[in-house]
């Protein structure tokens, strides 16, 4: 009798186990969902587990239906390309469900804590999320553009001790974006847009025909992180290869970064006109 017992209730545990199984199976999607970066992919996705009357409210967004909240994931990828994404321990009662996610940058830098609350309608799909940020555990809009602001000087540093210093043309391309464009001064025997890091090199490979350097003041920078700009303000000192004389030229480079890679620069020389007469001097 005591195995017959036994047996039942082991069944009823299997039962249990296999319905909150069953259960959390909308919620494993939902998390798989928001790991999806490509956006077709996800909304067919989404459309197996939301309905059209299916709602999502955190603080970014209160929206209803599958294109609405694929959306709210697509603008939450503009913002943070990066993001990885991982997820607590299930708590299940009835037809609720709520646990705790982590989103991490990847440098595992701590971007947000979230807490989801998720009602399930029964029959595999969700009715409606509620998610609750940890504000505390993210850092403040100001953090982040301060932690942005260090990143952004950390790749002009290296942008500008790689091509001015080390010459490593190598470490240069792995910080350049792709179709990053260079707009050098005009009046320049080695002026105008150059597009795409190949076309830089050539740009920096002429302007080698023209004179020597030297670094005569290092680096001040400036930085504006709310627009992913930097600026820097030095001074070289240059040898004509014509004419052999010397010349102290103020320059000013405006870069503009985008994912932690340098998208744009412009230079600005104190006295154009007159370094491009200096380069084209002969003896």
């Amino acid at each position: 009798m005591r195995k017959i017992y036994l047996f039942c209730f082991l069944f009823v545990l299997n039962g249990l186990f296999a319905q909150k199984k069953d259960k959390l199976y909308p919620v494993a999607v939902y998390e798989k969902v928001w790991q999806e970066k490509n956006s077709d992919t996800r909304l067919k996705m989404i459309k197996s587990i939301w309905l059209e009357d299916s709602t999502f409210e955190d603080p970014s967004a209160s929206i209803k239906g599958t294109a609405a909240f694929n959306n709210v994931i697509n603008e939450f990828y503009k913002k943070n390309p990066d993001a990885v994404l991982t997820s607590g321990t299930k708590i299940v009662k009835d037809n609720y469900v709520t646990w705790e996610w982590k989103i991490f940058d990847s440098k595992n830098n701590l971007i947000l804590a979230v807490r989801d609350f998720a009602r399930l309608n029964g029959k595999g799909q969700v009715s409606k999320i509620i998610g609750f940020w940890d504000k505390g555990a993210a850092p403040s809009e100001a953090d982040v553009l301060k932690n942005l602001e260090a990143d952004n000087l950390k790749v002009i540093a290296k942008y500008y001790e790689s091509l001015f210093k080390t010459r490593d043309f190598d470490t240069l391309g792995s910080l350049i974006a792709d179709g990053a464009v260079y707009n050098q001064a005009a009046g320049l025997p080695y002026g105008g847009t150059y597009i795409g890091f190949s076309e830089w090199t050539k740009m920096f490979t002429k302007s080698t025909e023209f004179f020597d350097l030297q670094i005569e003041k290092e680096p001040v920078y400036f930085s504006d992180a709310s627009k992913n700009e930097v600026i820097i303000y030095f001074t070289i000192n240059c040898r004509s290869k014509k004419s052999g004389k010397t010349m102290s030229v103020p320059i000013s480079e405006h870069f503009d970064l985008k994912d932690g890679k340098i998208a744009a620069i412009r230079s600005f020389y104190y006295d154009t006109k007159t370094f491009a007469e200096f380069l084209k001097s002969k003896k």
